[in-house]
């Protein structure tokens, strides 16, 4: 049951699990699930990096002050933290500054979220009140067992409450990125969301405020008695919608009966909050960024100047070759794509056909039992197909399915034996200690070769075809660091080992192979990792450059530099949805 006073239980570190958990996403790890649940393990003193990563805590920030306060949405921006500045705490929650063009986003998204809200409200004729303490489910230890620790189940997004009818109301508003409703979430997770709402007790967020530290680092919320008015009363339904922060388009994923919620739970969230709780297997990969057990893990590979940088004074982050070039590009476009700001999906045509290419041979590697691709695995209808969410017509259709063709020949499927080891669409990662990195590469096959790891990718640059060896890793930066990887053994070598480029071309393919072992080829890659990777490591501005990359930009209704505000852009329906966070 809910519990306000936890007499001796309050110093034993809470297990805090959010509906999230309760799906495992694609490349997560099992283990880290439980990990970050479990408070009394702690965390990693990483340094607090000097401009805002999370576009959900300054967005959260305004909405507290605008609907908590009852400031206009242009005092609360301005009420945030300046770059250069000190991180600010609003009601209890500290918000480090904002870069401009995120500040921009804020402004776009706090205007879309309350104008979904003043809508929904005028459409149903109701009046949501905002609720200012969040709802918590929490479990007290049974006086069987005095030592048992306390659990908390919690969920990302805004809370609401009112009448309708007969009916007392609980409602989530979840913030989404891009349009609502686009990313189909798991069942599990909006069955916990739910619940949630359904049986939760408020925190007192007052009491938070007062002193948040200590109930991250692990003491159980304060909550609020049961005798604190209609508020505390358990709903008789509740709901949970999505909201968009780019379009104001709602989403409702649930929206039902208590009990039915509770029901829901139990048919589809619970099994899979348990399976969080119990962890599972140490998968590296994204989550060994912020993982507070990565020092001990024995699966996260440690390369101390993987990068050829011997600063580790920087707060930690994670690198990739596609971070080091759009860094290259423009610092303030690259930080845009790491914050996961909604971006226009119109891109190039030769940029659309080298995803679609690459995105249909992934599906035809990762079939069950594994072959290799043949003729009849084509487009059916080579002027007409999508592939990873992309969609070719006419002559890049016919371009693109030409590629697909000239691939069957050289595919890495080809002659391997049966149970031979093969990865498909696989996140290799390292910490580079000696710079404070998490190093991501992302193999697009790896397979054995004997007992020797080969790495491929694949590329429909023409450009590649050309040059020696250090022309080619230049060419294609993904290269240099699958040779680093293998050179420095965290991704382990053997005497067949090699990295290969395929080259697809409408007139046919080619693979390019680079020998991991050869010193001249270690060094090479060495100069460009290092030369990729050093600019971005001493940035922590992300300063705009206005230049080549502004002609494709897909940012530029955030970005300062550019010719007005997002603020001011005409909204439509573009981007991609992200989870909301509270």
């Amino acid at each position: 049951m809910p519990y306000h006073d936890m007499g001796d239980h309050a110093s034993v570190p809470v297990v805090r699990v959010f509906g999230d958990s309760a799906a495992l996403s694609r490349g997560g790890c099992p283990a880290h699930r439980r990990i970050r649940a479990d408070l009394s393990t702690g965390g990693n003193d990483d340094g607090r990096p000097p401009l805002c990563d999370t576009p959900l805590a300054p967005l959260n920030a305004v909405l507290d002050l605008v609907e908590h306060g009852g400031w206009t949405v242009g005092d609360a921006c301005a009420h945030l933290p300046v770059p250069g500045g000190r991180p600010r705490d609003v009601l209890g929650e500290s918000v480090a500054p904002p870069h401009a063009g995120l500040l921009s986003w804020v402004r776009h998204a706090s205007r879309c979220y309350l104008d979904a809200l003043a809508r929904d409200d005028g459409r149903d004729g109701l009046h949501r009140a905002p609720a200012f303490d969040f709802w918590v489910r929490q479990y007290v230890p049974g006086p069987a067992s005095p030592h048992s620790r306390p659990y908390e189940l919690c969920v990302r997004g805004r809370g609401y409450t009112y009448v309708e009818g007969a009916d007392r109301v609980r409602e989530l508003r979840v913030p989404v990125m891009g349009v609502a409703g686009a990313r189909e979430r798991p069942r599990a997770e909006v069955a916990v969301a739910a619940y949630v709402l359904a049986t939760g007790t408020r925190v007192d967020r007052d009491a938070y405020a007062e002193r948040p530290s200590r109930y991250l680092r692990g003491v159980p919320y304060p909550m609020r008695g049961r005798s604190d008015g209609a508020a505390s009363r358990p709903p008789d339904r509740v709901r949970v919608v999505e909201v968009s922060c780019l379009d104001s388009s709602t989403a409702v994923l649930h929206d039902g009966s208590a009990s039915g919620a509770e029901e829901s739970f139990a048919a589809a969230g619970r099994e899979g909050l348990r399976s969080a709780l119990v962890g599972g297997a140490r998968s590296p990969g994204r989550d060994c960024l912020a993982c507070a057990a990565r020092s001990g893990c024995g699966r996260l590979p440690r390369v101390p100047g993987l990068l050829g940088l011997a600063d580790g004074s920087r707060p930690r982050r994670s690198w990739s070759v596609s971070v080091g070039l759009r860094h290259r590009g423009c610092p303030a476009r690259a930080h845009f794509h790491s914050l996961g700001l909604a971006a226009d999906p119109r891109g190039t045509p030769a940029s659309a056909c080298d995803r679609a290419v690459r995105a249909w041979l992934e599906r035809l590697h990762t079939r069950l039992p594994r072959r290799p691709c043949a003729p009849e695995d084509l487009p059916g209808e080579p002027a007409s197909w999508s592939a990873g969410g992309r969609r070719l017509e006419g002559g890049q259709a016919r371009r693109g399915a030409a590629m697909i063709a000239a691939h069957v020949g050289v595919c890495p499927l080809r002659g391997l034996v049966s149970g031979s080891h093969v990865r498909v669409g696989h996140t290799l990662a390292a910490d580079d200690t000696r710079a404070n990195v998490l190093v991501l590469a992302r193999a697009e096959v790896l397979h054995h070769r004997g007992r020797s790891w080969v790495h491929r990718t694949v590329t429909t640059d023409a450009g590649a075809l050309d040059g020696t060896e250090d022309d080619l890793l230049e060419h294609d930066p993904r290269l240099a660091l699958a040779v680093g990887f293998l050179a420095s053994g965290a991704l382990s070598r053997g005497p067949e080992s090699a990295v290969e480029l395929e080259v697809l071309t409408p007139g046919g393919a080619s693979v390019r192979s680079l020998d991991p072992g050869s010193a001249r080829v270690r060094a090479g890659a060495r100069r460009v990792v290092r030369g990729l990777a050093e600019p971005w490591h001493g940035d922590l501005s992300h300063p705009p450059r206005p230049g080549e990359a502004c002609r494709d930009c897909p940012y530029r209704r955030w970005c300062p530099a550019a010719d007005g505000s997002g603020d001011d852009a005409p909204r439509q329906s573009v981007g991609s949805s992200s989870e909301g966070h509270r």
